[in-house]
């Protein structure tokens, strides 16, 4: 190679981690995050047809009409569908590389509304559709009014 020639340029990564506190206004939304601090599933619920949506939303997605009812969702629910992650990927919240040993469920609850999460039970095979499941909840002190405050659904004996 002359001196003409031009190299490749080498590149450096550098990692480090970043502390960003920021303060965000939930609005609408603030009544389910309070709840989810409070243990506690709530949704919001069409007056056309009663269908309850979690997250919340002001308006219904179906009929369009304003969605002013809450309704406790209660703490069961029926397992919806389930898949498992049998790849690595990375954390949204630490920004790491992990694979994931739980299955990622769907999860229709008493009240109606359907949310997803965490099972508890790592062999799929013994996951049914259909199957009764409970809220696995974060110590109250450690709760922040996430989705995630609900650590995972085990599955319970009917």
């Amino acid at each position: 190679m002359t001196t003409e020639q031009k190299q490749d340029p080498e590149f450096i990564q550098f990692r480090y981690p970043r502390d960003v506190t920021y303060h965000h206004a939930l609005g609408y939304q603030s009544k389910f995050a309070n709840g989810l601090k409070q243990g506690r599933i709530l949704a919001t619920k069409c007056p056309v047809d009663g269908r309850c949506t979690i997250p919340p939303r002001i308006v219904c997605p179906m009929h369009h009409v304003r969605q002013t009812e809450w309704v406790d969702q209660g703490q069961r629910g029926r397992l919806i569908s389930a898949f498992k992650i049998n790849f690595p990927m990375f954390n949204s919240r630490t920004g790491e590389l992990q694979t994931w040993e739980n299955p990622i469920i769907a999860v229709e609850l008493e009240g109606g509304a359907r949310m997803d999460g965490w099972c508890m039970e790592t062999d799929t095979s013994k996951l049914k559709t259909g199957m009764l499941l409970e809220a696995v909840w974060r110590p109250e002190e450690e709760r922040q009014g996430r989705a995630d405050d609900i650590m995972y659904w085990k599955p319970i004996e009917e």
